[in-house]
């Protein structure tokens, strides 16, 4: 979907920002082929009217996209996720778009996408991905340089993708930390253990450390 075509959105006079979104001006995300649209499904006015109208505005300009461009949006891949304040008009809004009906939290980019405060089970994937990473390099033999290499490229770096998307739960970053120095000594076997404390290996190489970042 081209981002260009939905300016013509925030035009529209029958048109509400989400209400976080308001004072931005912002009602639409953009990463390569895939949109994330925002808009306000419950306007809470003097008695709580129901406005479908927002949502009625993003259908005229999907349409009109596909008039203008002869692309459609793929019902099967396109979910629409209401708030817990908008389902009295539930019914309403997926007339108003031929959407699936979705729920968060929900994975984008490998990121959960939540409405509250990050929480230790959100981070799980996060934990279950060093360790597919991990466990995939069973049965090859690196050494210790070797291993340095990869926690600094591949491990910490999952580590501090998530950090500059959330601020990390102190329990996950000592589950992390824990994983990352385990696979530093032992490798994937069982058997050796730390001889250097991490916040020592965390230091730049000028002093001494060995460049970790200590998230």
């Amino acid at each position: 979907m081209s981002p260009y075509l939905f300016v013509l959105i925030d035009q529209d006079e029958g048109f509400t920002y989400h209400w976080k979104c308001g004072n931005m001006g912002l009602f639409q995300l953009c990463f390569a082929d895939d949109l994330l649209l925002l808009c306000h499904a419950d306007v809470s006015l003097l008695l709580c009217h129901a406005d479908v109208s927002s949502v009625n505005v993003f259908r005229r300009g999907l349409e009109m996209f596909a008039t203008l461009s002869g692309l459609t949006a793929n019902p099967q891949k396109s979910h629409l996720i209401i708030s817990k304040a908008a389902q009295a008009n539930r019914e309403a809004l997926f007339h108003a778009l031929d959407f699936q009906e979705g729920y968060l939290p929900l994975r984008y980019l490998g990121l959960p996408l939540i409405v509250a405060h990050l929480t230790i089970s959100d981070c799980k994937p996060l934990l279950l991905k060093i360790d597919s990473h991990i466990q995939g390099w069973d049965g090859i033999r690196l050494s210790f340089t070797g291993r340095l290499q990869l926690i600094k490229s591949v491990l910490m770096a999952l580590e501090i993708y998530w950090a500059m998307a959330f601020i990390l739960p102190k329990g996950i970053i000592k589950e992390v930390e824990k994983r990352l120095r385990s696979f530093l000594w032992k490798g994937t076997s069982d058997r050796g253990y730390p001889k250097v404390a991490w916040d020592l290996i965390c230091r730049p190489y000028e002093e001494d450390g060995l460049g970790l970042r200590d998230v």
